[in-house]
């Protein structure tokens, strides 16, 4: 990995990213089942990058808001519930915003499980971060790209039904 070959200046580390969260969101919405276009998918691939914008206090302040190792307590089902009630109680395209912004976190999430310090998953109880193994998310993303190309494959060779007839 890029970002453990040695101390990156944090712009670097955001330009290297960034770019590797969205990527992971847009493989796993590729292959999930079902016609496409869906309203929530925008909203997803936002979410699983905006939820950095967390990072910005610990840059900017000395106000004690991150998990030890670094990740921000927003880091964690809290965001999650937030989103999940936001959604619960409105309707339309803020409900629809929401639970694309909750799809997009957790998607977020399943990336800084394996990078970093990990999540911590249990705050507020604990501040602890949990971790996987690197491999075994590139195992799912290996899992997820195979079945996203099955997906394309399978819609490219589906004939296209005649309309006139």
């Amino acid at each position: 990995m890029v970002l453990q070959v040695r101390s990156w200046p944090v712009p670097v580390v955001a330009l290297l990213d960034e770019p590797a969260h969205l990527l992971t969101a847009w493989l796993v919405l590729s292959a999930l089942p079902g016609e496409r276009p869906r309203a929530w998918v925008p909203w997803a691939l936002v979410g699983a990058v905006a939820i950095d914008v967390d990072h910005l206090p610990l840059y900017l302040s000395s106000a004690d808001v991150a998990a030890p190792g670094g990740r921000p307590f927003s880091h964690s089902p809290a965001t999650l519930a937030v989103l999940a009630v936001t959604a619960a109680g409105t309707r339309g395209r803020l409900r629809t915003a929401a639970l694309g912004l909750a799809g997009g976190v957790v998607l977020h999430l399943l990336r800084d499980l394996a990078t970093g310090p990990g999540v911590p998953l249990l705050w507020p109880l604990t501040d602890a971060g949990v971790r996987v193994p690197y491999a075994a998310y590139l195992a799912v993303l290996a899992a997820v790209a195979g079945v996203a190309a099955a997906r394309r494959y399978g819609a490219a060779r589906r004939p296209v039904s005649d309309p006139g007839g």
